[in-house]
């Protein structure tokens, strides 16, 4: 996309690396990774091959260490050099890029699989015997976009907290600084020190969440679904005399940690997901927070999910969240907030200070609308019938500690395709999802425990900074696909460790939940069963 030579939207192409183990060493397999957040990167630099202490490089992790286990493994930078910028979205004069979203949506995804295999058979002299497209938040977005339209480029497909649905998750970032201007006539731009203290505030009614429902006594939450904590309702949480809901009233002398009436509800409403008028529905079923249906409130419509309850969303309380999602939505780059990364001539920011409920909703609505003219970026199309019929496979995994990507764009992602291809033991046969409890956003498995001991938390094993040599065991979640996608043998549920191996039990194949069966150690594989 050529142009003036320091816009952020000027692309000499797409970039593409790719790690090539040594004849020896390749193991007749591809890995393709993909990338996180706005991705960007130096891919096209030979001078900026894996290292470089004067400017960003191109792959760091996990493509070293996947061609170390001796796959070929290829990135690339979707299409733009600025590492983790979104300011390619936008032109000098404002306008949209269509030509880089393209790139970023599928174009990029399909040359480095393409590049990737020619440069396999030039290079080893003949062809893989097997493809894998394996990648986490905006590379299990690229994992499910070519794997929806472009499924016969690999055999197998892995996905982590994919990025999917983001028209309509991208509310959840935004929607606490509504609520919070709404009923606490304050963001967190305004003033400041506000926000800083409702965290604290939010902090610990989460762990008053988590002391509720966690009946394993485990220090997070299994199945956050289930729990429908209220603080509204409880004494604990409410501050000294506050009168809560159902003749409640409170006790916690805490000042500077106890809630109002008012802050409880607004954290119950943040937990519900964004609606059209800001209200919320205390009596949400579990099956409604799992993801199978939008809910309708007594004034209003659910917009999307939020976060579940253990998750600690704190950080979109403290900062706005959400406004480039805004600014893309609305194709205007001032509704973005000043300390945002898009470098443009237009600096106008901050519109956003001026947006409604009813305004969210038209921007998610326009989101949904200009999909098709930017490439569809959403990427939750529920008809999966072409990778069916190839006979490809796709294992798909979220954390239940989300804070960045909520669950449910998995869930319901999931029981939209089996609603429409034959329900979900037809859809098992090709395609599997995990659900791990307290799983946080990140690709190394970073949990999320109240008491802060992420040690405690089961995670799968995953290639990476802390794994830098792999075994097939400590690669469990890819093992799985492997062993289905060459040997026929379909991944049921999985034994997950904590780091410090006090804590195992098995993640699920959904739509089944981890049991416990309430008389033996909660902290031991065999006291669990998936029902």
């Amino acid at each position: 996309n050529p142009g003036p030579a320091e816009a952020r939207s000027t692309s000499a192409g797409i970039g593409i690396e790719v790690w090539l183990p040594t004849h020896a060493n390749w193991n007749e397999r591809i890995r393709n990774y993909g990338g996180g957040g706005a991705v960007g990167g130096n891919h096209i630099y030979a001078d900026s091959f894996g290292q470089s202490k004067e400017k960003e490089v191109g792959s760091k992790f996990p493509a070293p260490i996947i061609a170390g286990m001796g796959f070929a493994s290829g990135t690339t930078d979707a299409g733009q050099r600025w590492s983790q910028n979104s300011s390619f979205r936008f032109l000098p004069d404002g306008k949209l890029n269509t030509t880089l979203l393209h790139d970023f949506s599928y174009r990029s995804l399909v040359e480095q699989a393409k590049k990737t295999r020619g440069l396999v058979q030039l290079y080893y002299g003949r062809a893989q015997k097997f493809a894998y497209f394996d990648g986490h938040s905006t590379g299990g977005r690229q994992v499910w976009k070519i794997a929806q339209d472009y499924p016969e480029l690999y055999d197998g497909y892995l996905s982590a907290a994919p990025a999917i649905s983001t028209g309509k998750f991208n509310a959840s970032a935004f929607y606490p600084q509504l609520v919070m201007k709404a009923d606490l006539g304050y963001t967190s731009a305004d003033p400041a020190f506000a926000a800083a203290n409702f965290k604290a505030k939010m902090t610990e009614v989460n762990k008053l969440a988590v002391k509720s429902c966690d009946k394993e006594g485990l220090g997070f939450l299994l199945d956050p679904f289930s729990c429908n904590y209220d603080p509204a309702k409880d004494a604990a949480a409410l501050c000294t005399g506050v009168a809560g809901e159902g003749s409640v009233v409170g006790t916690n002398l805490e000042t500077t940690t106890c809630v109002n009436l008012a802050e409880a509800r607004v954290i119950n409403k943040v937990w519900y997901g964004a609606t059209t008028d800001g209200s919320y529905d205390a009596n949400e079923s579990v099956a409604a927070r799992t993801g199978k249906a939008l809910g309708k409130t007594a004034t209003g419509q659910q917009l999307w999910w939020s976060y579940p309850r253990g998750a600690d969303w704190g950080g979109l309380i403290s900062n706005v969240g959400g406004t480039e999602a805004l600014a893309v939505a609305l194709e205007d780059i001032r509704y973005a907030t000043t300390s945002s990364n898009l470098v443009n001539p237009i600096t106008e920011r901050e519109r956003w200070r001026a947006l409604d409920f009813a305004g969210l909703a038209d921007a998610q609505a326009k989101s949904l609308k200009q999909q098709p003219r930017l490439g569809d970026v959403n990427t939750d199309n529920a008809d999966l019938s072409k990778l069916q019929k190839l006979g490809r496979k796709i294992i798909t995994y979220n954390g239940l500690g989300e804070e960045v990507i909520p669950p449910t764009v998995s869930t319901n992602h999931f029981e939209r395709v089996a609603t429409g291809m034959g329900g979900t033991l037809e859809v098992q046969k090709f395609l599997r999802l995990y659900l791990v409890p307290a799983k946080a956003h990140s690709s190394q498995g970073r949990a999320y425990t109240v008491s802060g001991q992420n040690n405690t938390v089961p995670l799968p094993k995953l290639p990476g900074a802390g794994n830098q040599n792999p075994t097939r065991e400590q690669d469990q979640m890819f093992t799985a696909l492997q062993d289905w996608v060459e040997k026929g043998s379909a991944p049921n549920d999985i034994v997950i460790t904590s780091r410090d191996n006090s804590v195992s039990y098995p993640i699920c194949v959904y739509p089944l939940k981890i049991t416990w069966n309430g008389k033996d150690s909660a902290k031991v594989a065999s006291s669990y069963a998936c029902k």
